[in-house]
């Protein structure tokens, strides 16, 4: 069978989007499937490289087009598409042609598919009556890649407290620039930190002079290999988006940041569910980051508890559950 998954990415778009349908395509070439991705990747040079890495076809398109043209040429016979911006409308005559499924975010948008996709924690006591289509809902689907799961570790809450190593990233592209008061945060209450940090380019300078005084902190860019570094931290400072289910797979206690609007209601239920400690900067800013960290070093029943409940909520086996829904 051959799938095509349609998802774009961006600077200010961000990543998440072409990362979750990638991690279903690996899924389905593990299965025997073919896969191409449909979409524009604009200026973000490592996800281009890490496409080509994988060996994915990638077709390209105009950002949020949805040509049935193209995919009848490409010989889809299923599609997923994964975008807040494509028009239902367009999603709705894809799919009666070809089997589709979306993966949303709570809000349907008016989208009709064949199948219905929701990772997010808690998605599974929505009520779905009344929606068309198989309904994918909760974390047992959270589309968590192979280099992630390979980086889980038991009892990750065994560590040495503050002569952890902690890494620090905010998604593939941190479009509203919250890396730099984060470190600065935790430069303020933990200066002899063992931390490194990975962001964009663009805030690369603020970011080394927010670490300034912290002799053991090390800044990175953008790096296709997060997976492996991630798998070198006692304690991950991560955004709040679907990112997040790789830290909670990886068996490692977390801090989260939510950098974006959609991001609230997830990180509301994570936190609500012990699955992470965290703050919400879109309301609250990102000054107690840091001694929330501390928090989390000092600890260790509150890292035994946080690492339980996330390894209760993600099993690691959501894409190959994708997979099979959508080819059977």
């Amino acid at each position: 069978m051959r799938v095509v998954v349609r998802a774009d990415a961006g600077p200010q778009r961000g990543t998440g989007h072409v990362m979750r349908c990638l991690t279903v395509a690996e899924a389905l070439i593990e299965s025997g499937h073919e896969v191409a991705l449909l979409g524009e990747i604009d200026h973000v040079e490592w996800l281009s490289q890490h496409v080509s890495r994988i060996g994915i076809e990638h077709i390209t398109c105009g950002r949020d087009e949805l040509p049935l043209d193209v995919l009848a040429a490409a010989g889809a016979d299923r599609m997923v598409v994964d975008s807040y911006w494509i028009d239902p409308a367009h999603i709705a005559h894809v799919n009666a042609t070809i089997p589709t499924m979306a993966i949303v975010d709570t809000d349907l948008r008016g989208i009709r598919a064949t199948w219905y996709l929701d990772q997010n924690l808690g998605a599974e006591s929505r009520d779905w009556s009344g929606t068309e289509g198989t309904v994918l809902a909760g974390s047992r689907y959270a589309l968590v890649r192979r280099a992630v799961l390979a980086q889980h570790v038991e009892h990750g809450w065994e560590i040495p407290g503050r002569d952890s190593h902690v890494v620090a990233f905010m998604g593939g592209t941190d479009p509203a620039g919250i890396m730099t008061p984060v470190v600065r945060a935790i430069a303020g209450a933990l200066p002899a930190l063992r931390l490194t940090v990975v962001t964009t380019d663009a805030q690369f300078d603020s970011v080394r002079g927010a670490a300034a005084g912290m002799p053991h902190a090390t800044v990175m860019g953008p790096t296709p290999d997060l997976p492996a570094l991630l798998g070198t931290a006692d304690v991950v400072v991560s955004a709040a988006g679907t990112s997040s289910w790789d830290v909670f797979s990886m068996g490692k206690a977390a801090v989260l940041v939510g950098v974006v609007d959609n991001q609230s209601p997830g990180l509301a239920h994570v936190l609500e569910r012990g699955l992470a400690t965290g703050v919400d900067a879109t309301t609250h800013g990102a000054a107690s980051v840091g001694t929330l960290l501390r928090q989390v070093l000092d600890d260790a029943a509150m890292r035994e508890s946080l690492v339980r409940a996330a390894n209760r909520a993600f099993d690691g086996r959501g894409a190959a559950r994708v997979a099979v829904a959508l080819t059977s």
